[in-house]
């Protein structure tokens, strides 16, 4: 069994407590960080990310009534065609730079005017559409 050293906090593993980096097709090439230092510093930059958020909609309220309480504020996009991704997935599926870049195509709105506008959008659509 092959044992690798973490540069994070210096402890002895074996190879398989290192995530896979990258493969060719002649090596394997394993992180630095061991399994727990990896989780660890993925929460915290999680956390950060989080805490972002929370002040951008803190700061920017709901365009529609003004309210600023971050735990009831949505990203809603304006052209729903434009949307690359849900905001709140952004953990898993991207970086932060495209997060702030799918955020520039987002009006920031509370959960009831965000109902609102997506029921009028629905409204809307039936009339088009002669529903």
């Amino acid at each position: 069994m092959v044992e690798k050293r973490c540069r994070y906090c210096h402890k002895l593993y074996p190879e398989e407590f290192f995530g896979v980096a990258l493969t060719t097709p002649t090596k394997v090439y394993r992180r630095w960080k061991c399994r727990d230092c990896y989780q660890g510093t993925k929460r915290a930059l999680i956390a950060r990310h989080y805490a972002w958020l929370s002040d951008f909609k803190r700061k920017k309220g709901c365009s529609m009534c003004g309210v600023k309480d971050p735990r009831v504020l949505d990203f809603h996009h304006k052209n729903k065609g434009d949307k690359m991704f849900g905001i709140g997935g952004f953990r898993r599926e991207v970086g932060f730079q495209k997060l702030v870049e799918e955020i520039k195509k987002c009006d920031v709105v509370c959960a009831n005017c965000h109902r609102i506008l997506h029921d009028e959008f629905r409204k809307n659509e039936e009339e088009v559409n002669g529903a």
